[in-house]
C-alpha cells in the first residue's frame, strides 16, 4: 500500500442527469429541491463509484505513505508475516489444544449455516414422486450403489399396498424429496413429521411381516438421509435412525430376506456403508468417541449378497477395522511384545489395503468411467493415510506418507466430482498449501453444482476449522485419535494359571474379559470327531476357582498392569540391560542409568541379554523349524448357515491334529475366532523374530486336505493372516548366578514350544514359587538360599529323571487325564511356600538358626 487515495462520490443522480436536471438532495432530506420544483418524484441519490485520476486535486486527496523506518542491521518485523483466516471459535480452540489445563468443555460447538426457506409450498404429492425418482433418488448418500436402482427399491416399497406401514415411508421419501428440491422448508418439515407420527403408530419391530420390515427400515434409511442431506437443528439425529434400521433389520432372519431377492441388497448395502462411515464418523463428533448404535446385522454384510463391486466392498471392510482398531483401547502399548505384535497386525492392515485391486483409469473418452476409478483410487488412498495418521507413533513411513498424500492431490484436479465426503474429509486435513487447499475447495465446487450431490457445507466447515489449526500451530499436524487396539493375540490359561491369578488378586478383572470354554471337540485334520470330551470343561479338572479360560493378551497384560499399579510396582520401556554387576547386584541401561536392588530378576524372553551375561557369551535362541501360522476371523461375518458357523455360536476349544502340524481354534473378545496353526517346515525355513504378514494361500496351502471348515473360515471376509518362527534355547545348567543375587525366569530360563496351553503357565509358575518364597521373612543374607530352593522345585517340572519316568509310566497305564490333572491341578504358589518352609526346618534340624536382617 505505497499510495493512499481519498475519493468523494458526486451529489449528482442518474436520473436527475439523465434530465438535464442537477440533484442536490442531501441524504437527511427526503427529496431534492430542483426535483421538487420540476414536480418529479425524486428516485434519490444513487451510489456512483468513481476512481479520482492521479493529477486531479479538486475530487481527490493523494498522499503518499510509507513504512517506518528500521536501523541499519535491524531485521523486518513482518517478514513472516500470514495471513491466517480464522474466526474466535479457532482461536479458543487452539488455545485450548496448547494450553496444559484444557478449555475444550467451554467452548461451543462447530455450527454450520443453516438455510431456511420461508416459502410455504403446495406441490402435489405426484410431482414430489417423479421429482424423487428423476432426481432426488441419485442424491442418496452411497459408494458403488447404483443410486438409481437404490430409489426404484424405495418407491417400491413406498408404494407396496395401501397399509399402514406404507404411509410413514411415502412421507418420508416425500419429505427427502422436498427438502432436494426447495430447501429447508416448512412442507418438508411437515412431512418428515408426519412421516414419525405414522411411524409412531406402526407395531413393534417382532411383528412385524417381511414386508412390514422393508418398509419399515426404508422409513429410517429415508429419514436418516434427511437429517445428513443439509445442515438443520436436527441432523445429530442419523445415528438414532440407522440404529433403527440395523435393529429392524436384525430382527428378520437372514434366509427370510435373501428370498425377496437383489432389492433386498441394495437396501442392505445402503446399511453396510453408512454402518461403517459411522463408525468413522463417531469417532470424532461424539463425546469420548462412543456410539450406542446396536451391533451391525452383520450377517447381511456378505459378498455372495451384494451388489457392491467386489473391490469396494473390501475397502468398506478395511476400513471398517481400521476404526475399529481406533476406538478400541485393548491393547497397551507399555508392553515391548505387545508393542510388537500390534506393528505387525498394522502392517498386515496396510498392505491389504494397499493390495486392493482397483481398476486402472480406462483407455476410453468416458469421463463418467474415469471418475468411478478415480474415485476409488482415492478412497484407498484416504484410507491408507487415515490408518498412517491414527497409528503415525508406530507406523513409521514418513516417505510413503508423503508419497501416498502427493498421489491424493495428484488425482484431485483429475477429478470431475467427488461424493464421497469420507476421502475429501481425510485428503483435505492434510491439506498445508494454499494450492491443495484450493484443490480440495474446487472439487468440493464442482461436485455441490451437481444437482445428485448432498450439502457438503459441514465438511467445508470442519476442514476450514482444521486448517485454521494448522495455520495457528505453524505447520503442524493435527493430532488423530490415540486409542489403540490389536486383533489376533489369543491366550489360553489353564487352571494351573488361573489358580494364581486368584492369589495375586487380579482374577476378577481377567474374567471380565475371558470366556470360559463350556465344550471343546478333538478331531482328525480331515474332521473326524475323535473326542468330545475334553478336559477343558471336565469337572474333575476345572473348579471354578481355576476354571481353564479364553483371553485376549492385551486384556490379560491389562489386567496384570493394573495389578502392579496397586502394589506401586514401576514399570520402564525402551530400557536396554548393557551389563550387571552381580556381586552389588545393580544394572547399567544403553542410555548409562544404573539400577542397584537387592535382587535382578532376568525375564527378558527368549531372546534374553541377560542369559548372554550369565553365561558370559552370546546364547541366541534356535529354531527347531517350527512355524506359526496365526488367522483373525471376525465372526461378524460368519453368517448363520456358514460351515463354521457352530464354531461362532458355541464358546468351545476346537483341535484337529494332522500330519505335520495341529490347529486350534477359539474365541477372544467375543467377536474374534482365533486360529492357530503351528506346522513343521524344517530346518531350512525362514526364520522369523515377531508375527509378519502371511498370505492366507500360504495357510491355505499347509492345510489342503484338511477338514473343509478350516477353509471356510480361511475364506471369511476380513480374516488376517500373520506368521512367526517358534523358538528354542539350550537347556541352562543353572538359572542363578554364584553370588546369589541374580535368577532367571520364564523364557529366559527355559522356553518351550506351545503346548496344552503351558506357555504363559509355566511363566506364571516361576512367579508364583519364587512369588511364595519372599511373601514369607526372607533376610537378606538368605537370599541365595531362597534363590537354590526357587531353582530346584521350578527345573523339577522340567527336568528329566525319575519323577518324570514315574509320570510316564502312569500315563502309559491308562491314567484317566492324568497328564492334566499333573499339569493343572499344581499350585505353584503353595508348592513355593512348602519348599521354603521345608529348608527352614532343615536348617534348624541342622542347627543354623535362620536370621531376617533385612
Amino acid at each position: 500500500m505505497g499510495e493512499l487515495q481519498t475519493a468523494t462520490a458526486p451529489t449528482r443522480n442518474h436520473a436527475c442527469q439523465g434530465r438535464t436536471t442537477s440533484c442536490d438532495r442531501a441524504k437527511e432530506r427526503k427529496a431534492c429541491t430542483n426535483c421538487s420544483r420540476s414536480r418529479r418524484k425524486c428516485p434519490g441519490c444513487g451510489l456512483r463509484l468513481s476512481w479520482p485520476r492521479p493529477n486531479d486535486l479538486r475530487r481527490a486527496v493523494v498522499s503518499k505513505s510509507s513504512l517506518p523506518s528500521r536501523p541499519p542491521g535491524t531485521p523486518s518485523l513482518i517478514s513472516d508475516a500470514r495471513f491466517v483466516h480464522t474466526s474466535n471459535w479457532d482461536i479458543e480452540l487452539h488455545h485450548s489444544l496448547t494450553s496444559s489445563v484444557p478449555v475444550r468443555n467451554k467452548l461451543p460447538s462447530l455450527s454450520v449455516p443453516m438455510f431456511w426457506n420461508p416459502s410455504k409450498l403446495g406441490a402435489l404429492d405426484r410431482d414430489l414422486l417423479e421429482y424423487f425418482c428423476c432426481v432426488a433418488s441419485l442424491s442418496l448418500a452411497t459408494f458403488g450403489c447404483n443410486n438409481a436402482a437404490l430409489g426404484c427399491a424405495l418407491v417400491r416399497v413406498a408404494l407396496q399396498g395401501q397399509t399402514i406401514t406404507t404411509a410413514p415411508v411415502l412421507q418420508a421419501l416425500m419429505a427427502y424429496a422436498s427438502l432436494h428440491r426447495y430447501g429447508l422448508q416448512s412442507q418438508a418439515l411437515e412431512l418428515k413429521v408426519a412421516a414419525l407420527g405414522s411411524l409412531a403408530k406402526e407395531p413393534r419391530a417382532p411383528s412385524l411381516g417381511v414386508e412390514a420390515t422393508l418398509q419399515h427400515a426404508a422409513t429410517g434409511m429415508l429419514l436418516c438421509s434427511f437429517e445428513i442431506h443439509q445442515s438443520s437443528s436436527t441432523s445429530g439425529h442419523w445415528p438414532f435412525y440407522l440404529g433403527g434400521v440395523k435393529a429392524v433389520f436384525g430382527a428378520c432372519s437372514t434366509k427370510t430376506l435373501h428370498q425377496l431377492g437383489s432389492e433386498v441388497a441394495v437396501l442392505l448395502d445402503w446399511v453396510h456403508y453408512h454402518d461403517v462411515l459411522a463408525r468413522f464418523s463417531l469417532l470424532h463428533w461424539t463425546k469420548g468417541g462412543s456410539s450406542d448404535l446396536p451391533p451391525a446385522p452383520t450377517d447381511f454384510f456378505c459378498p455372495q449378497v451384494s451388489k457392491l463391486p467386489p473391490p469396494i466392498f473390501c475397502m468398506l471392510n478395511l476400513l471398517s477395522q481400521v476404526c475399529d482398531a481406533v476406538s478400541s483401547s485393548a491393547i497397551p502399548l507399555n508392553t515391548s511384545g505387545g508393542v510388537g505384535d500390534y506393528k505387525s497386525f498394522l502392517e498386515v492392515l496396510d498392505w491389504r489395503i494397499r493390495s486392493l485391486s482397483i481398476p486402472q483409469v480406462p483407455d476410453d473418452d468416458s469421463r463418467a468411467s474415469d471418475d468411478t476409478t478415480l474415485v476409488m483410487q482415492l478412497y484407498q488412498l484416504a484410507i491408507l493415510l487415515f490408518l498412517d495418521r491414527c497409528f503415525e507413533d508406530l507406523i513409521d513411513q514418513p516417505v510413503r506418507t508423503q508419497q501416498n498424500i502427493d498421489k491424493a492431490f495428484a488425482i484431485l484436479p483429475q477429478l470431475s466430482f467427488c461424493k464421497q465426503q469420507f476421502p475429501i474429509h481425510v485428503i483435505g486435513c492434510e491439506a498445508q498449501t494454499d494450492e491443495q487447499r484450493a484443490a480440495v475447495l474446487d472439487v468440493i465446487s464442482r461436485t455441490e453444482k451437481m444437482s445428485s450431490s448432498r450439502s457438503l457445507n459441514y465438511c467445508k466447515r470442519i476442514l476450514q476449522a482444521v486448517w485454521a489449526q494448522d495455520d495457528l500451530v505453524n505447520g503442524c499436524n493435527i493430532g488423530y485419535r490415540e486409542k489403540l487396539s490389536s486383533i489376533g493375540a489369543g491366550i489360553q490359561l489353564s487352571p494351573n494359571a488361573t489358580r494364581l491369578l486368584q492369589r495375586w488378586g487380579v482374577f476378577e478383572e481377567v474374567l471380565q474379559h475371558a470366556a470360559q470354554p463350556e465344550a471343546g471337540t478333538f478331531r482328525s485334520y480331515r474332521g473326524d470327531v475323535l473326542s468330545q470330551s475334553p478336559p477343558v470343561s471336565h469337572p474333575t479338572l476345572v473348579r471354578e476357582e481355576a476354571p481353564y479360560i479364553v483371553i485376549h493378551r492385551a486384556d490379560l497384560l491389562r489386567a496384570l498392569l493394573s495389578g502392579m499399579e496397586r502394589h506401586g510396582i514401576t514399570l520402564k520401556l525402551s530400557s536396554e540391560v548393557k551389563e550387571i554387576n552381580f556381586n552389588k547386584p545393580s544394572i547399567r541401561l544403553s542410555n548409562d542409568e544404573v539400577y542397584e536392588a537387592d535382587l535382578i530378576l532376568g525375564a527378558d524372553g527368549e531372546r534374553s541379554r541377560c542369559r548372554g551375561i550369565l553365561l558370559g557369551r552370546e546364547d541366541p535362541p534356535h529354531s527347531p523349524g517350527d512355524v506359526v501360522y496365526r488367522i483373525s476371523v471376525p465372526t461378524k461375518n460368519i453368517a448363520e448357515g456358514h460351515a463354521a458357523w457352530d464354531l461362532k455360536r458355541r464358546c468351545s476349544v476346537n483341535f484337529w491334529m494332522g500330519p505335520g502340524g495341529h490347529v486350534v481354534s477359539y474365541l477372544i473378545q467375543h467377536d474374534i475366532l482365533n486360529m492357530v496353526l503351528v506346522y513343521t517346515e524344517g530346518a531350512g525355513g525362514k526364520v522369523m523374530y515377531g508375527p509378519q504378514r502371511a498370505d492366507l494361500d500360504e495357510f491355505r496351502s499347509k492345510i489342503a486336505n484338511w477338514d473343509p471348515v478350516l477353509h471356510e473360515l480361511i475364506n471369511v471376509p476380513g480374516s488376517v493372516c500373520t506368521k512367526w518362527t517358534l523358538f528354542q534355547i539350550h537347556e541352562v545348567i543353572q538359572w542363578r548366578h554364584e553370588s546369589g543375587r541374580f535368577v532367571l525366569v520364564g523364557d529366559a530360563a527355559h522356553a518351550i514350544l506351545p503346548c496344552l496351553a503351558q506357555g504363559a503357565a509355566q511363566a506364571f509358575e516361576d512367579a508364583g514359587v519364587l512369588g511364595a518364597i519372599f511373601s514369607q521373612p526372607v533376610g537378606r543374607d538368605q537370599i541365595p538360599d531362597a534363590l537354590r530352593v526357587f531353582e530346584e522345585k521350578a527345573m523339577f517340572a522340567l527336568s528329566d529323571g525319575p519323577g518324570q519316568e514315574e509320570r510316564d509310566a502312569g500315563l502309559r497305564a491308562g491314567a484317566d487325564y492324568g497328564l492334566f490333572r499333573w499339569l493343572w491341578e499344581y499350585d505353584a504358589a503353595e508348592s513355593g511356600r512348602e519348599a521354603w518352609e521345608a529348608f527352614l526346618n532343615k536348617a534348624r534340624e541342622d542347627g543354623i538358626e535362620p536370621r531376617h536382617d533385612n
